[in-house]
């Protein structure tokens, strides 16, 4: 289906998410007593998550997509929308280029060992995922485009639901690899895995700067505010 060809290439690049890769990997790196089942469970919980909240979003849109359409066609709406992209392209130089990092190492390897360690319960790997989920919906403008491209047109819900639900397995899929090849070949797999986690840290910050940048200028490029800008500009 054409549907399957716009959402797919939105799903591999949310496969390289906080929670859907970063987090996976460094649970997959704890240094002992590691409880892998548990990183499956983790897994599971995050795609189940992410499926809830695009049904619910999905919903949601579906039932307010037309007036939404005429408040941002109209000269408020469609100014809001360039100072939102403004914003966002902003917001990204911000965090991209001044804003300081900031060291949580201590309160970030506790939630990994009540996850993911000797001692976890499921109620730590529980409460890891529903945080990595909520901090992360907001920002995931590839599953938001996705939400948005499936709500479109008279598919079934369950057709659309069962979309939606294959995305959010390509999400998971290539963490749910690494887990089993750290299961069955962990001395092989380990120098990868570490080398991956390093290449994530040193560019998480920049990583998520350009994911506000992208989402801003889309926002402004769409605005007829901007496009009037760039044709006066064009017309010096």
């Amino acid at each position: 289906m054409d549907v399957l060809g716009r959402i797919l290439p939105l799903a591999l690049l949310d496969t390289m998410s906080v929670s859907t890769l970063a987090i996976p990997i460094w649970f997959l790196l704890t240094p002992r007593g590691l409880r892998i089942v548990n990183v499956f469970w983790y897994l599971v919980l995050v795609g189940a998550g992410h499926l809830l909240c695009g049904v619910v979003l999905m919903g949601a849109l579906s039932a307010v997509r037309d007036p939404l359409r005429s408040a941002l066609d109209s000269p408020v709406g469609d100014t809001a929308m360039a100072v939102a992209g403004v914003a966002l392209i902003l917001l990204a130089v911000w965090y991209g280029f001044l804003r300081r990092p900031t060291s949580g190492e201590g309160r970030l390897t506790r939630w990994r060992a009540s996850a993911v360690g000797e001692s976890a319960t499921m109620r730590g790997v529980v409460a890891v995922a529903l945080v990595a989920v909520a901090l992360e919906i907001a920002t995931m403008f590839p599953y938001i485009a996705a939400i948005d491209i499936l709500g479109r047109g008279d598919r079934a819900w369950g057709l659309r639901v069962g979309l939606l639900a294959l995305y959010c397995l390509v999400m998971i899929a290539p963490a749910l690899l690494a887990t089993f090849l750290r299961l069955i070949a962990e001395h092989a797999v380990l120098p990868v895995l570490r080398g991956l986690d390093r290449w994530l840290r040193e560019n998480a910050q920049e990583n998520t700067a350009w994911l506000f940048g992208i989402a801003g200028f889309m926002l402004l490029s769409n605005s007829e505010l901007f496009r009037g800008v760039l044709a006066q500009l064009s017309h010096r």
